[in-house]
């Protein structure tokens, strides 16, 4: 569906930054999923790139900086807010926020970080309003990744909440890419971070050879719980989110979060110059990182290869 308000938009955001009136500021709605020191490594990218080209909180641009706290029905409160108060720009962090956004913001621009795009969760006819880098999350590698650490690698145990776009999508990817190599995918519901516990000794009791935590807000809030769990079964824990090494997750292979704000946060300066991001409006992230976290892979009991560590792109102790 086009969005014929759009081109006006940006005419708009054109002149507005050219003439820059005085205190008259350009207001950004912000809005995040959840406190966490991924998402938060890519708002401080995100708003690092703003900065670099001049655009600063409270000089020429104004943020309503908005957290939801993990509470996925006060997404939609957060954005309808933002739209009552007229902002110019939405920017969202997290699969939720962007589902939300796209869906009720109409008339200013969308961009956003750390997601799954609009066609990977399923949404059709996505408005030109919307920008943004998204995870086109790396199954293959990863998959190869987990055989390489365990040879004989059989069944994967994954804890996820349905309720979260992403996690769904990134479950659906990875059991495809597993169960195509004979590899078993056994996974447990978890509505909050109480669960997870439960969650994991289900697992556990499948006899898995490994957890696997991917693109999951919930679950990843409750990180250290299942990390003393599968060091107490020597159940290696691995993500797709590399910076949950530091959470307790043994390795992790996805995109370098800081980074992956910085790219988003480009698009949106574009968007304040009164350009159109036009061939590449959504793309993917560029920079992709293998964390390994040497401590929790010994807590697990798990042994990593040489040729694992070569390519390690960061190494905790």
């Amino acid at each position: 569906m086009r969005n014929s308000f759009f081109p006006a938009i940006l005419i708009a955001f054109s002149v507005m930054m050219s003439c820059r009136p005085g205190p008259k500021l350009t207001t950004i709605g912000y809005v995040q999923m959840t406190e966490d020191p991924v998402l938060n490594a890519a708002k401080s990218g995100l708003f690092q790139a703003l900065s670099d080209s001049g655009f600063i909180d409270g000089v020429n641009i104004k943020v309503l900086d908005n957290n939801a706290q993990g509470d996925i029905s006060m997404i939609t409160t957060i954005v309808q807010s933002l739209i009552s108060q007229n902002v110019n720009m939405v920017i969202t962090c997290s699969t939720p926020c962007m589902a939300v956004a796209t869906q009720l913001v109409r008339d200013v621009p969308v961009v956003f970080t750390v997601a799954f795009s609009p066609e990977q969760i399923g949404m059709k006819g996505v408005p030109d309003n919307i920008f943004g880098v998204y995870d086109s999350i790396k199954a293959n590698e990863f998959a190869d990744l987990m055989i390489e650490c365990i040879p004989g690698l059989k069944c994967i145990g994954i804890p996820y909440n349905n309720a979260e776009p992403n996690a769904e999508f990134s479950v659906k990817v990875l059991s495809r890419e597993f169960s195509g190599r004979g590899i078993e995918i056994v996974t447990a519901p978890v509505n909050s971070t109480n669960e997870i516990i439960q969650a994991g000794q289900y697992l556990a009791a499948k006899h898995i050879d490994a957890f696997v935590v991917s693109a999951d807000n919930t679950v990843y809030l409750g990180l250290p719980v299942l990390s003393r769990l599968a060091a107490e079964k020597k159940i290696p824990l691995f993500v797709t989110d590399p910076l949950q090494t530091e959470k307790g997750a043994a390795i992790g292979l996805g995109g370098n979060y800081r980074s992956w704000g910085y790219q988003s946060g480009l698009k949106a300066i574009e968007i304040l110059k009164g350009r159109i991001p036009a061939n590449n409006r959504i793309e993917p992230i560029p920079v992709y990182e293998l964390s390994v976290n040497l401590t929790t892979c010994a807590q697990h009991g798990l042994k990593i290869p040489e040729k694992v560590f070569a390519r390690a792109t960061r190494i905790i102790n």
